[in-house]
């Protein structure tokens, strides 16, 4: 496959979370983000190898599908005319035999850069998953499974067409490559994510059209659909943030695009524009060092395993037949197969708690953003869920649910304050205290470091100072948790929780927990009451990150994944990656709790 560096802007979410598909006997990968990549493996030999993984799970010797193609890769150069299938079958054997990958890659001095770049390309697209089946009863009866897991980006049942495209020439604004596939089909088509992970990117593009831009869960691939339906392009309630499950429906095939003007057919057959971007680092997301894959290989790949779907004739919507989850996914729904919370917990006999956690920033009268909204607004949300009976709880309500089996009310539901803005204490805390509800504030030692120096309190752009936050502990109705305290910073492409060029696991685990302990002593210190949960900067995960806030004592944490929390009674990782909804202007807080 041929691969492309250019310059354009995209917006990039980081994770830093590894896939499935990471073997014990992998050689350490290269150092430092990789600049360039030319992945020309074919789909046969994608399907062999991941025949011979799956075929091993159960096997003492376990194979990894990555592993063996970057052999082949380091070895012939990243040529693979003359791979057969049958040389898979005769490394498969050798590493059976009790050689290790490391022993057999000693002296291929590219492996590590071709297991790092092959990686990237195809990292969480074979793994655990489980098949739903609905039982007579009710109740969901899952299987758990292994092997390919991505789909084909077109619903089954609906022709296409499509040839190698990529690289070829497009004059629309200026000369430029083609930088994705295209996929021939009918308007109406209906489009599926390849890949689970969180909608980074929703609306017009004068290229593209209407498009979607999805990131996986570890940060690595940016799934680009574009040239969506005129009108009504995207599925219903697809919206910014919000989590999708590999097989979903996200949009429907269309020709838009190709103009300044919003929602305009300027291009002049249906297709799907389907693109793979890598992002090793965030500087290349819209820098001078992009990297894009050709997906033509891939897309015969997924031939295999394309989503079935169901056309409501009422809404005419779509929607994926099967029931399908992958719980390994972090930040996924924990039931994404969209069988609903009830489903979810006659599948596991355990108590489940459906827990609405709503995300505030800034309550003012004025500046209007998708973060602020007034306080009338805000009133407004408090005197709904008063008047429909639902009672706010906090961090350690939910803990001692989980850990204890303490009860909760009947509608409980969470809401959080991000970055510990001064206008959430001026509007917030006597609305709090007019309707007896309570709330988790998420603060920046940083922020509040600044705003103690300054002594000056503005609505508008100062924050809670440490006497503030010890007078919020002791009202009862906040509970001051932990957002960093030097990590909400954006700094040389790196932000939140982002592991820090050259720097090596134990050094960034060490940085990270550092900094949370600083933060929990300090709020300890403060206001009497240590705290027990953590919100991701940004909504950036980290797989370290966790590890780290687990060193610091922290029970909870919680991420800015869009989507319903589901607390399971002695399941203590209920508690991790919580999802929570944000309360932009324009729509009540009933929207997201109902």
């Amino acid at each position: 496959m041929k691969t492309i560096r250019i310059c354009a802007s995209l917006l990039a979410l980081a994770f830093l979370i590894p896939a499935a598909g990471v073997s014990a006997n992998e050689t350490p990968e290269t150092d430092g983000p990789v600049k360039w990549v030319d992945f020309n493996v074919p789909a046969r030999l994608m399907k062999k190898a991941i025949e011979l993984d799956a075929e091993s799970q159960s096997a003492e010797a376990r194979l990894c599908w990555i592993d063996m193609l970057a052999y082949f890769g380091a070895k012939n150069g990243g040529a693979f005319k003359k791979v057969k299938t049958s040389d898979l079958d005769g490394l498969a054997e050798t590493l059976r035999s009790g050689q290790t990958m490391g022993e057999l890659t000693e002296k291929l001095g590219q492996y590590g850069y071709f297991r790092k770049a092959y990686g990237a390309v195809l990292n969480g697209l074979v793994g655990a998953y489980e098949a739903g089946t609905e039982q007579p009863d009710g109740s969901i009866a899952w299987e758990p499974r292994y092997g390919l897991r991505a789909y084909a980006p077109l619903a089954k049942g609906y022709d296409f067409s499509h040839f190698d495209d990529f690289g070829d020439r497009r004059s629309y604004g200026y000369r430029r490559r083609h930088l994705g596939h295209d996929l021939m089909a009918l308007t109406g088509t209906p489009i599926i994510a390849a890949e689970s992970g969180i909608v980074e990117e929703l609306g017009w593009n004068r290229y593209g059209g209407w498009r979607v831009g999805i990131r996986s869960f570890d940060g690595l691939r940016y799934w680009y659909y574009a040239h969506m339906r005129q009108n009504r392009p995207y599925a219903e309630g697809l919206t910014e943030g919000q989590t999708v499950t590999a097989g979903d429906v996200i949009g429907y095939v269309g020709r838009t695009g190709y103009s300044t003007n919003e929602n305009k057919n300027n291009i002049k057959q249906s297709h799907l524009h389907w693109g793979l971007q890598l992002i090793f680092d965030e500087s290349q997301k819209d820098g001078d060092n992009q990297i894009w894959i050709d997906l033509y290989e891939i897309t015969k790949l997924l031939l295999s395993r394309r989503s079935e779907t169901v056309r409501n004739p009422e809404t005419k919507e779509h929607t994926r037949a099967d029931l399908y989850r992958e719980a390994d996914h972090p930040g996924a729904p924990r039931h994404p197969s969209g069988a609903g919370d009830e489903a979810f917990r006659k599948a596991d006999p355990r108590e489940t708690v459906s827990l609405p956690v709503i995300m505030y920033h800034d309550i003012l009268k004025s500046r209007k953003n998708r973060y602020t909204i007034t306080p009338d607004a805000f009133e407004s949300d408090l005197k709904w869920l008063c008047e429909n009976g639902w009672q706010t709880v906090g961090v350690q309500d939910i803990i001692d649910y989980v850990e204890k089996g303490a009860a909760l009310p009947e509608k409980p539901v969470m809401l959080t304050f991000d970055d510990g803005y001064y206008n959430n204490l001026f509007y917030a805390d006597p609305l709090l205290e007019q309707y007896q509800m309570k709330a988790v504030i998420f603060v920046v030692g940083d922020y509040t470091d600044k705003a103690v120096m300054e002594g000056v309190k503005k609505q508008h752009s100062s924050y809670i100072l440490w006497d503030d936050q010890r007078r919020m502990a002791e009202s009862g109705r906040w509970e001051i948790q932990n957002h960093s305290y030097h990590l909400h910073r954006i700094k040389g492409g790196v932000r939140g929780v982002s592991r820090l060029r050259g720097e090596d696991d134990e050094a960034y685990r060490a940085r990270l927990r550092d900094d949370f302990q600083k933060l929990d002593d300090k709020i300890e210190t403060v206001t009497g009451v240590r705290p027990q949960a953590f919100a991701y900067p940004f909504g950036h995960l980290a797989e370290m990150a966790e590890a780290s806030l687990r060193d610091a004592g922290h029970k909870a944490s919680f991420t800015s994944c869009d989507g319903i929390a589901l607390l399971r009674m002695g399941d203590p990782e209920s508690l991790r990656l919580i999802q929570r909804r944000l309360r932009a202007p324009g729509k009540g807080v009933k929207a997201f709790v109902e």
